[in-house]
């Protein structure tokens, strides 16, 4: 038996000892391989993050295209000469009351969505940055 097996009673505590000491130490390798666990960890939640946004994304950029499809078609249309209701007055009145009530209902979520989506790795960025300095 070792002079450290005698002093300490086996080889275990030995092992013991040296890896808790190897722990109070936080190699840069050790640190790479956290971060890589922690993006492993992190992907389900960007799926969902991707998911999320484009539930909230394409209904909202759609409603915007056929506003704008709406308008466009009312400029083609003939003009109204009398007083009576003509489809060129209210095709671009619809399409401005559809645009704003696109805009009240998933104008903010859009716009939350995309500031947490894109603002996640502009901080992180900064951060990086800031700490690189």
């Amino acid at each position: 038996m070792s002079l450290f097996g005698r002093l300490l009673g086996s080889k275990k505590a030995v092992d013991g000892i040296y890896k808790g000491v190897d722990a109070l130490v936080y190699t840069d390798e050790e640190k790479a391989n956290y971060y890589l666990r922690l993006l492993k960890a992190y992907e389900p939640f960007k799926v969902a993050q991707r998911l999320t946004a484009l539930m909230v994304g394409i209904p909202f950029v759609l409603i915007w295209i056929l506003c704008a499809l709406m308008i466009a078609i009312s400029a083609f249309l003939e003009p109204c000469s009398t007083d009576q209701v003509c489809r060129a007055s209210i095709l671009p009145m619809r399409a401005k009351e559809l645009a704003t009530l696109n805009n009240e209902t998933l104008g903010t979520p859009f716009a939350l969505i995309v500031t947490f989506y894109f603002a996640g790795g502009a901080v992180e960025g900064a951060l990086r940055a800031k700490v690189g300095k």
